[in-house]
């Protein structure tokens, strides 16, 4: 079988790369978590959704198929990699997925060592576990690993004794000096700014991309399927605050289609950016 090629996007003078992390079959729909049982929802037309997204938006049964996706941005000389996926796994909420990024980054030519900056969307095990090598160093060893202050707050302060992942793999960065917290928004370069979408997580960000007259965004979870570009109002089961998830949607999706930006979504099918689209009145996800 032919290696998959590298996926890649300009934005103006930005260019961001796909880095796939896998794949799985979930047992549920998106209105409930990942691995949450799914119970139908019979205001939901799945089989439309089954047919508009065959490849990849499902998997049997119209059971929702996640796709967790990383990745590189290029802008002002520096190199942004955007979440750090599963890690070595298996990860037992994806069906015992063993993450890919590192077979990714090889096919974009891109090592380690390159990587000057790391950008939490926020703190999940599926956003962070790629951040410490066997060894307990950084995976990155040049790069600053950027966390919202709130998430860390929540999961390394908060709860007591903090979960697991946490403590193997986003606290240490903290012992290690690598980890700066952010609050409010924050300039990346010139072309990029961390804003706040808080609901999914109480720091959860997203990544604005402005360069010569074009937009995109890099949505981490606040979409966490394209299902929820039609219908931003209906609740995920996995965002820590249902009503600050569904306000984010909604704000977010309004300066989307008012400033035309491009959709990246952490967990849409790859390489995972599209536009959205109005279709008698409503909204699609048309994958690019």
């Amino acid at each position: 079988m032919a290696e998959r090629p590298v996926d890649r996007m300009r934005v103006g003078g930005v260019e961001i790369v796909s880095l796939p992390d896998g794949a799985a079959n979930l047992g549920g729909r998106p209105l409930a978590g990942p691995g949450d049982g799914g119970a139908a929802d019979t205001s939901v037309d799945w089989a439309e959704y089954h047919a508009r997204f065959p490849d990849g938006f499902h998997g049997p049964d119209h059971h929702w198929r996640i796709h967790n996706n990383c990745y590189l941005v290029r802008s002002g000389g520096r190199r942004i990699v955007v979440d750090l996926g599963v890690g070595v796994g298996p990860y037992p909420r994806y069906g015992g997925m063993h993450g890919q990024l590192p077979q990714a980054m090889a096919r974009a030519g891109l090592a380690p060592e390159d990587v000057d900056v790391v950008f939490f969307t926020h703190a999940h095990p599926d956003h962070v576990a790629w951040s410490l090598d066997a060894e307990g160093a950084p995976t990155f060893p040049r790069a600053r690993y950027l966390l919202h202050q709130a998430d860390w707050h929540e999961y390394a302060v908060h709860r007591q004794p903090p979960p697991r992942y946490i403590q193997r793999f986003v606290a240490p960065l903290r012992d290690l000096g690598v980890l700066d917290l952010l609050a409010g928004e924050h300039a990346l370069t010139d072309e990029l700014t961390a804003i706040e979408t808080p609901g999914h997580t109480p720091g959860h960000m997203s990544l604005v991309i402005a360069s010569a007259g074009e937009r995109a965004v890099i949505t981490g979870d606040v979409f966490p399927s394209p299902f929820y570009l039609s219908e931003p109002e209906r609740p995920f089961g996995s965002d820590l605050d249902g009503a600050r998830g569904i306000a984010s949607r909604r704000a977010l999706l309004a300066r989307i289609e008012a400033d035309g930006m491009r959709v990246v979504g952490g967990h849409f099918p790859e390489p995972g950016w599209g536009d959205i689209i109005r279709v008698g009145g409503r909204r699609w996800f048309r994958a690019l």
